[in-house]
């Protein structure tokens, strides 16, 4: 055959080959979506796979540390090719994306078990099951335990919300009652408003998932599909209360919310998620982690989450966002303290000056006290902290008080602890049992002494109480000397000891360290968030107006400004903001994470928050009618919302610290009697040196370890030692 001919019979071959050919690959992502940092529990991982537009899929598959596997990858609500990925391994995975047999693209996933931990460290022991006492809504309880960790089978029961307001429950869905609702979501779709509601365990904690789902008309719960009434949203709830509990707990931060839920949002919380049960943060944290990626395998990708909560549960939305950023999207708090850990101080104060005013040589009058204490009361100390058991409860090994118990505690004086007695420390009887105190809840991450007891950071050494009103003529000389020859101290059992309390110098360091202290880092610095706050000072409530002020000032501190913060007051009676503010608040959360999503402008994460904030969301607060006054909320300033809302203080800014109140031990200055006014007479000065032999406060300085936060995602190992998750 003459050369040419061989050589268009060559082209003729290799044109048809061509034609057969895919030819090059079509560029691939993988990733990981249900949890952050590429974590998986329980042996399955959600996967979402992107491929270019023309790109035929179904020549995608899937392969698990090397071997196919079978989940099913189907183009989600999401436009995105979604599966769940089962069989993993402990520890290190590999998924990869294939395309006609061969690898494109691969992400690794570490596994951790269902019943964790991933990063709170060694599980809590002992540790006290309550499946079988949890209330359902029909009144049944998820039964008994069926292993240790309080493993129990997931179940699902369906609820109406009623005509008259109320949710109820729903034995058959296929037979509607009469008195059933309809809702129209943000969406505008009208729907019945069934309520599906899953229950079951993850982390040792109860969780449960609410969303609106109607079995007659809806498909079957999956990852690809959604039912009409969901918006593709998730809110995650966090409960009140704060305390070290050792157990499952007996309630979650509550599903069932009408104005979440009306609106289309799916709900999700977890009994670990209450701060009266679990005053440990990391393990809140955590939990949320896994609940969530529960919630995201059953009903695949969500749009965004936003965090919920008052009281405990927004200190709980403060923590998270801080520490472990990604985790919620936006955050809505209601009744915010900055952070848990800082609290501790002037709430534990308060039973020390009770014992002081009740056992003094002089006459304290109501106004005094109220002078001294720093709040809008002295029944803010007397009736609600110290009342409620928190003061010195919160300190107190025997505590041991459940969210629902501390509602008995405040209706009724009746004490019922979650801890059996034969399990709670003892000093004589049991002195490795449990210990219900904040510190030990959270001994994984400040470590242990060397008796097993978890190192406290709480410090008084130093601090001149009631100096401010003493300065102001408010209290005399004589019972100023008297208040801090007399006050006293915090041993580790919370008993009362004539030495001031002293913190653990460890324990300090990893405050401040670990972000125990919230000061304003990590996503604090740019997650958006929407600060709700009832004023409820001038009736002695414990949620003081302060809270989001000393907030404000830190995050003002470590970032330059707070512009993705915004704070809303409203007038009370309640702590809990009433439903029209919620609304309003949810509402132009979804407007501003709906302008972030839609914002494909390239620059900084903080850059793009700010710009998509609404415009009409600002600083403000409302009066009586519902008229509000847009102002920059702002501490020591003259303006219509301090007018309206006077701000107070705590004992500890009274005795000399600033609105920040970052400091947990203070360092020590002399005594110089030029500090003083001139009725502090020498005799006096003399016994206050005696008091203070080490010298007092000087807030003009830094605390003691007082440094700043190491890093975001920090896992612990159960010693006061941690890393960073890679």
């Amino acid at each position: 055959m003459p050369q040419a001919a061989r050589l268009v019979k060559f082209a003729a071959v290799a044109l048809l080959l061509g034609a057969c050919s895919d030819g090059p690959p079509p560029a691939l992502t993988i990733a990981s979506i249900a949890a952050p940092k590429n974590i998986a529990t329980g042996g399955d991982a959600l996967i979402q796979v992107s491929a270019p537009a023309d790109t035929k899929t179904a020549k995608i598959t899937l392969a698990l540390n090397g071997a196919p596997v079978t989940a099913v990858l189907k183009v989600g609500t999401s436009g995105q090719l979604v599966a769940k990925v089962e069989g993993l391994k402990p520890g290190a995975n590999t998924i990869a994306a294939l395309y006609s047999g061969k690898e494109v693209a691969s992400v690794t996933v570490q596994n951790f078990p269902a019943e964790g931990p991933v990063f709170s460290g060694p599980h809590q022991t002992p540790f006290v099951c309550t499946t079988k006492t949890f209330k359902l809504p029909n009144g049944e309880t998820l039964g008994a335990a069926l292993d240790a960790d309080c493993t129990t089978k997931a179940r699902v029961d369906y609820v109406y919300r009623a005509t008259d307001g109320k949710f109820k429950p729903l034995p058959d869905p296929k037979a509607l009652p009469a008195d059933i609702a309809n809702t129209t979501t943000i969406d505008k779709k009208t729907v019945k408003y069934i309520v599906r509601l899953e229950s079951g365990t993850a982390n040792r904690a109860i969780y449960q998932f609410a969303m609106l789902h109607d079995p007659n008309t809806d498909p079957a719960v999956d990852i690809w599909s959604h039912p009409a009434g969901w918006n593709g949203r998730l809110v995650y709830t966090y409960g009140g209360g704060y305390g070290g509990g050792f157990t499952q707990g007996d309630s979650t931060g509550g599903v069932l919310e009408d104005v979440l839920l009306s609106r289309g949002y799916a709900v999700a919380s977890s009994s670990l998620n209450v701060a009266q049960t679990s005053a440990n943060d990391v393990r809140s944290a955590e939990t949320t982690l896994m609940v969530k990626e529960k919630f995201l395998e059953t009903h695949g990708p969500v749009v965004h989450t936003i965090g919920w909560g008052a009281s405990g549960g927004a200190m709980q939305q403060h923590h998270i966002t801080q520490n472990y950023p990604g985790l919620l999207d936006g955050i809505i708090p209601s009744a915010a303290s900055p952070d848990s850990v800082t609290r501790v101080g002037f709430v534990t104060d308060c039973s020390l000056l009770a014992r002081v005013f009740d056992s003094s040589n002089n006459t304290w009058t109501e106004e005094q006290k109220t002078a001294v204490v720093g709040f809008a009361s002295w029944k803010t100390c007397s009736g609600s902290w110290i009342k409620a058991g928190f003061s010195p409860g919160w300190i107190d090994p025997q505590y041991c008080v459940s969210l629902n118990g501390l509602m008995n505690v405040l209706s009724t004086g009746k004490l019922e602890k979650t801890v059996p007695e034969a399990l709670r420390y003892n000093a004589d009887t049991n002195p490795t049992g449990a210990r219900c105190t904040y510190q030990d809840d959270l001994a994984n991450i400040l470590g242990r002494d060397d008796k097993g007891r978890g190192r406290r950071p709480l410090d008084s050494v130093g601090v001149q109480y009631g100096l401010q009103a003493f300065k102001e003529g408010k209290i005399s000389a004589a019972q100023f000397v008297e208040l801090n020859e007399k006050i006293g101290g915090w041993d580790i059992d919370a008993q009362w000891q004539p030495q001031r309390t002293v913190a653990d110098p460890e324990a300090l360091r990893l405050t401040y360290e670990t972000g125990r202290y919230n000061g304003g880092g990590g996503g604090l610095a740019y997650t958006p968030t929407i600060d709700l706050r009832t004023y409820t000072d001038n009736i002695a409530d414990m949620h003081d107006r302060v809270r989001a002020l000393v907030t404000k000032a830190r995050i003002i501190a470590t970032n330059g400004d707070a512009a993705n913060r915004v704070f809303l007051l409203f007038p009370g009676p309640s702590a809990i903001p009433p439903a029209q503010y919620h609304v309003i608040a949810i509402d132009k959360m979804e407007e501003w994470l709906s302008n972030i999503e839609k914002d494909s402008v390239a620059g900084p994460v903080k850059e793009k928050v700010v710009r998509a904030k609404p415009v009409d969301l600002k600083d403000g607060c409302f009066d009586e009618e519902g008229k509000k006054t847009d102002e920059d909320m702002a501490y020591g300033v003259a303006n219509t919302c301090n007018a309206m809302y006077p701000v107070f203080g705590d004992a500890r800014m009274v005795a000399g610290s600033s609105i920040r109140n970052s400091v947990l031990k203070c360092q020590l200055k002399p005594i110089d009697a030029a500090d003083y006014p001139a009725a502090l007479p020498a005799p006096l000065l003399t016994r206050l040196k005696t008091a203070f032999p080490d010298g007092v406060c000087d807030y003009s300085k830094p605390g003691v370890g007082e440094t700043a936060q190491v890093g975001t995602w920090l896992s612990y190992d159960g010693t006061g030692k941690y890393s960073m998750m890679p």
